[in-house]
C-alpha cells in the first residue's frame, strides 16, 4: 500500500508534468506567432495573438467547468441533479467547440498567408497543442484539479500576491487531506475522523473562495 509520503511525492511530481506541459503548450504558441510576425509581419501575428488569446479564455473558463463536473461525478454531491449535470456537458460541448472555431480560423489564417506551405504546419502545431492539453486533463484527474507547480514553491510564472497565496495555502490543505485518507485506508485513523476533516476541508474552500 503506498505510505502518505509516497503519495504526496506523486503529487507533486504529477504538478511539476502539468506545470511542464504548460510550458511547452506556451513555447508551442510562441513560435507559431513569431513565425507569423517574421515572415508575414505584425498584422498576422497580432491576428494570430488574438485569437490564442480568446481561446485561452475560453479554455480557462471550460477547465471550471470541467472541475465542476468531475467533482459532482466523483465526491457524490447529491446536491446536483440531471439537469445540472446535462447543462454542465452542454457547456463543457460549447465551450470545446468554440475552442476548436478558434484553431480552424488560426489554420484559415495561415492557409490564406501561404496555402498549404503554412496551413500544414500551423494544422500540426495546434494538433500536438491539443494533445498536450489532453494530457493536462487527464493530470488534473490524478491531482484532484489542483495547480501546476513549477519549482518555485507553489507559484506560477504569472502568479503573485494574494491570489498565489490562496492558491499555494489550498495546496497544502489538499496535500493533509491526501494524507489523512491514507492513514485511513491503513486503519491508522477511523473513517469518520478522515470524513469530519474532509467536510470542513469543503467547507473552508468555498468559504475562503472570492
Amino acid at each position: 500500500m503506498t505510505s502518505p509520503a509516497e503519495s504526496t511525492a506523486h503529487v507533486k511530481l504529477q504538478r511539476l508534468w502539468k506545470g511542464t506541459l504548460f510550458v511547452g503548450i506556451g513555447g508551442g504558441y510562441v513560435l507559431l506567432v513569431a513565425m507569423l510576425f517574421v515572415y508575414h509581419g505584425w498584422r498576422a501575428a497580432l491576428l494570430a495573438l488574438f485569437l490564442i488569446g480568446v481561446s485561452q479564455f475560453f479554455r480557462y473558463i471550460a477547465n471550471d467547468v470541467d472541475r465542476i463536473g468531475w467533482r459532482m461525478t466523483n465526491e457524490s454531491d447529491q446536491s446536483a441533479g440531471e439537469t445540472t449535470k446535462r447543462y454542465q456537458k452542454r457547456m463543457l460541448f460549447a465551450l470545446a467547440s468554440l475552442i476548436q472555431a478558434l484553431n480552424l480560423a488560426l489554420i484559415y489564417q495561415a492557409y490564406h498567408l501561404g496555402d498549404l506551405r503554412w496551413m500544414l504546419p500551423m494544422l500540426l502545431g495546434l494538433v500536438l497543442i491539443e494533445v498536450l492539453y489532453a494530457r493536462i486533463r487527464s493530470v488534473n484527474r490524478r491531482v484532484e484539479f489542483e495547480e501546476a507547480s513549477y519549482g518555485f514553491k507553489d507559484r506560477g510564472p504569472l502568479t503573485r500576491g494574494p491570489e498565489a497565496m490562496r492558491a499555494s495555502n489550498q495546496a497544502r490543505l489538499d496535500n493533509k487531506l491526501e494524507e489523512l485518507k491514507a492513514l485511513a485506508d491503513e486503519g491508522l485513523i477511523s473513517r469518520k475522523a478522515y470524513e469530519k476533516a474532509r467536510d470542513k476541508h469543503r467547507i473552508r474552500s468555498v468559504m475562503d473562495e472570492p
